[in-house]
């Protein structure tokens, strides 16, 4: 991909410009005539970002006192086919792409030049060496080609690599990761387990030491039993006649109201002798007379004989009120069986928890011989598989190891004099640590001179390039503190800024420069 022209409107220091590229081109300046502004405006189109992948910055990129910017640029891929992509930022509205006057589809960009880092990566060199490493590391998985496994497991020690020959984790850094973490939970819950039997046994031994529970004898004897229900007999019987007392006394005294209205009622109905006629009040015969006084005296002793029975049922009756009546008003019983029932069955609650608890006892007691054998079984099967989770996670760290060892060493056979490190690592522990560091001719990139980071920037250029499979421009600023820039390699178009004490200028030398 090769840019052929671009336009800006707007777009910081220009107002409306127009620019041819070539293969090769020069552009020259003084400070501040726009040169890198010419970078930036290209990553504007295509991504709407800043030079340094920073969005929402239309506000900043804007010319002074305008209220809208465009840009477009033209690009001519390997096959000659033109792709324009214009950007365009109205009022304060969000801006808009099209790609040939057509709005294009999401991802559509990305898919022609990368992301906005893999695209700034190539094209502005010094960008990729500022990313933080997971930035980095992210761009170059794209260009390492992955080890396989079995690559990996013939580095390894042999005992090492059968533990997970027959494994089918994905592979990669991140995959060997999780399967580390699903070893160490397993171990972390082995432990947890472990040290739970090992408690249990503790316990069990324990109880099986301290002996058998002797069968349980109850204190209370069958005579206090006896004494215990004779007593509780004797009081529910008090309690009953105490109770029923107000209700008999009632009874009684209705009865007796009630033989008291019917002695007055035959007292009242015993005849008397009458021997007069009733008719005309005459003196009855002598023989009448006797007639009647027999039949009177006949009724008259029935009715007595009532009476008297009537007394008699009376008096009994009262007899049995007055003695009602000299009762207590209060509930007395006689303390000692009180007492005595209290105590009996506060010992028999007594006797119950302890019966409960001895109980317990012998089940725990049979328990433990029951669980002994089996829990001492689990501490050393949990064990056996602790260790082989041991040996499982040791393996792991010696493929990661030798994982981070191989791909590295693919990624850079892919340089000439670059050499990158994103990890750090302990062979003792297989611990990896995630660092960035850059190094061209085996010097660190922090102690390049400028000419020396940029030439190794290049060179890891060229590298992202070939990886994405198709040449992308690069667009080198300060170019001229680096001698014979264009005699460097590069995978496609080269667009060089230079400071000079003069108005921007463009221009396409005609010099031998190489493409790789």
């Amino acid at each position: 991909m090769q840019i052929a022209s671009m336009t800006l409107e707007n777009f910081r220091c220009y107002e409306d410009k127009e620019i041819q590229f070539s293969q090769v081109t020069a552009i020259y300046g003084h400070n501040g005539a726009g040169k890198s502004t010419l970078a930036e405006a290209v990553v504007w189109c295509l991504y709407g970002t800043d030079i340094l992948g920073k969005s929402k910055q239309d506000e900043n990129l804007m010319r002074m006192g305008t209220k809208s910017m465009a840009v477009a640029v033209t690009f001519v891929n390997e096959a000659g086919k033109t792709l324009t992509v214009s950007r365009i930022r109205s009022s304060k509205r969000a801006s808009a792409v099209t790609v040939n006057g057509s709005h294009p589809k999401p991802g559509q960009v990305e898919g022609w030049f990368g992301t906005v880092s893999e695209f700034l990566s190539v094209f502005f060199p010094g960008y990729f060496s500022s990313l933080e490493p997971k930035e980095a590391k992210v761009i170059l998985a794209k260009c390492v080609p992955d080890v396989p496994k079995e690559d990996v497991l013939a580095r390894m020690n042999a005992d090492a690599a059968e533990l997970l020959a027959h494994d089918k984790f994905a592979m990669g850094i991140e995959s060997a990761d999780i399967a580390m973490k699903r070893v160490r939970d397993d171990i972390a819950e082995l432990e947890k387990s472990i040290t739970r039997y090992e408690g249990e046994m503790d316990a069990y031994q324990a109880v099986i030491e301290r002996g058998e529970p002797k069968p349980f004898v109850s204190e209370i004897t069958d005579e206090m039993l006896n004494q215990f229900e004779a007593s509780k007999r004797e009081l529910a019987k008090h309690e009953v006649g105490f109770d029923n007392r107000d209700q008999q006394l009632q009874a009684l005294l209705a009865q007796h109201t009630s033989l008291a209205d019917t002695y007055r009622t035959l007292k009242t109905s015993v005849p008397k002798v009458d021997t007069n006629c009733p008719t005309c009040g005459q003196k009855l015969p002598a023989a009448r007379a006797q007639e009647i006084r027999q039949q009177v005296a006949l009724k008259q002793k029935g009715i007595l004989r009532n009476l008297e029975q009537i007394v008699a049922e009376g008096k009994k009756v009262k007899a049995e009120i007055e003695r009602l009546k000299a009762l207590p008003q209060t509930h007395e019983v006689d303390p000692s069986h009180e007492h005595f029932i209290q105590q009996m069955e506060k010992q028999q609650r007594d006797e119950r928890q302890l019966q409960i608890a001895h109980e317990a006892m012998i089940q725990t007691y049979q328990l433990a011989k029951e669980n002994v054998t089996r829990t001492r079984q689990s501490i050393v099967d949990e064990q056996s598989q602790l260790e082989a989770n041991l040996r499982k996670l040791k393996a792991l760290q010696d493929f990661r190891f030798e994982y981070v060892r191989a791909q590295h060493a693919k990624l850079n056979n892919l340089f000439e004099h670059v050499r990158i490190h994103l990890m750090d690592w302990n062979k003792e522990t297989g611990e990896i640590r995630e660092s960035f560091r850059i190094e061209w001719k085996g010097r660190p990139y922090r102690l390049l001179s400028f000419s020396e980071k940029i030439r190794c920037d290049l060179e890891i250029g060229r590298v992202l390039s070939h990886a994405k499979g198709e040449a992308m421009p690069v667009y080198v600023d300060n170019a001229e503190s680096v001698q014979d820039l264009f005699a460097e390699r590069f995978s496609g178009q080269v667009i060089a800024a230079y400071v000079s004490d003069a108005l921007l200028t463009v221009k396409h030398p005609h010099v031998d420069t190489q493409v790789a």
